[in-house]
């Protein structure tokens, strides 16, 4: 049962970090369909809800421990970078939540949720379709194909 339960905190810690990842450790510890749809949504959700709520005391604390250091190089401009901001601009809301699953991280998504779009319930609501309908599409091309997408990106 503790094993169980640090498993289950591992995959949780990791969904509300980088929600791919912590897809892929799920479908690697051998969590069924169930579990993984809760434990990676749930995660997630944490994530964003953390982030949408306590991003201000957590920059404050940051702060304190750590002076703001001035740049004096831009921001490196790639294609990748281009791209999602090319998706952002064009969808909004809804890109960025179709895009924080997969290739942005849940604190990234959030906070830039929290840049163009103020109503909090809103934002907790296109990232839970997000994060549910990318589980869904993921665990099914697992389940009726046979395909271990978790094994591409180095799992067992």
């Amino acid at each position: 049962m503790e094993g169980y339960i640090l498993k289950a905190l591992t995959v949780i810690g990791m969904s509300a970090l980088k929600y791919i990842f912590g897809l892929f450790t799920a479908m690697g510890l051998g969590f069924g369909f169930l579990e993984i749809l809760l434990l990676n949504v749930g995660g997630g959700m944490f994530g964003v809800i953390v982030y949408l709520y306590l991003w201000d005391l957590i920059v404050k604390v940051y702060r304190k421990f750590v002076p703001v250091k001035r740049r004096r190089e831009g921001l490196k401009v790639t294609k990748t970078s281009r791209w999602i901001v090319r998706i952002i601009l064009k969808y909004e809301l809804y890109g960025i939540a179709f895009l924080t699953p997969l290739i942005l991280s849940v604190p990234l998504g959030t906070l830039i949720a929290i840049a163009i779009e103020k109503d909090k319930w809103r934002i907790k609501r296109f990232m839970f379709v997000a994060f549910l309908a990318w589980t869904l599409v993921l665990y099914g091309i697992y389940a009726l194909f046979g395909i271990r997408i978790d094994k591409w990106f180095g799992g067992d």
